[in-house]
């Protein structure tokens, strides 16, 4: 029996949610396409079913990833003012340091961005440019530009606190990291809105 569409993007979706928590954990270099498979259920032939090659499926789940930021960033506009700061501490949290798998790509998988395609490098930075664009409308500043130089120092020290936290053991240096981080942009807040 043939797929409908609405089955196939379903089976596609599993696909990519899978290979997203394989590659966060593991890498690019770290996976392969029956890794990939087992860890969402299927057979490698599904995989190609869906797409051409490894890369392409790591191109799916880089802008995935990219959307759950985005995602993640539109929930937090409902907690008021100041909604960028909640956004930047929330992501600074021990759980999202913890749970990798399950964690933004940004620390995750942005080496192993810098080592691809132009292709995918420019999709890349068109889609961090949206979520900085969207990040900056929860910035206080007089100015577009100065509300989106917020926002990257924002996800700069959001993704830099997250992966330098991880880099090392568990344990206080780990959690000095996310605190120095978190002070950075509590700091950063309270200076931009004053």
């Amino acid at each position: 029996m043939r797929m409908t569409d609405d089955q196939r993007a379903a089976a596609r979706a599993v696909i990519v949610n899978a290979a997203g928590r394989r590659l966060r954990v593991d890498g690019l270099a770290g996976v392969g396409i029956d890794a990939l498979a087992r860890e969402a259920g299927q057979t490698s032939g599904a995989i190609y079913a869906h797409f051409s090659s490894k890369a392409e499926v790591f191109a799916a789940v880089v802008s995935a990833g990219l959307a759950r930021l985005k995602a993640g960033i539109e929930r937090c506009r409902s907690t008021g003012p100041g909604w960028a700061r909640v956004f930047a501490l929330q992501y600074l949290s021990k759980q999202h340091r913890d749970q990798v798998a399950d964690g933004c790509v940004l620390p995750s998988l942005s080496a192993d961005v810098a080592r691809s395609d132009e292709e995918l490098r420019s999709a890349y930075a068109a889609e961090v440019e949206t979520a900085i664009m969207a990040l900056s409308e929860g910035c206080p500043g007089p100015t577009a530009e100065e509300r989106r130089q917020q926002a990257i120092t924002l996800l700069v020290l959001g993704t830099g606190g997250i992966l330098l936290s991880r880099a090392v053991p568990e344990g206080p240096l780990s959690d000095d990291i996310l605190e120095a981080a978190s002070r950075a942009v509590s700091k950063l807040s309270a200076t931009n809105s004053g």
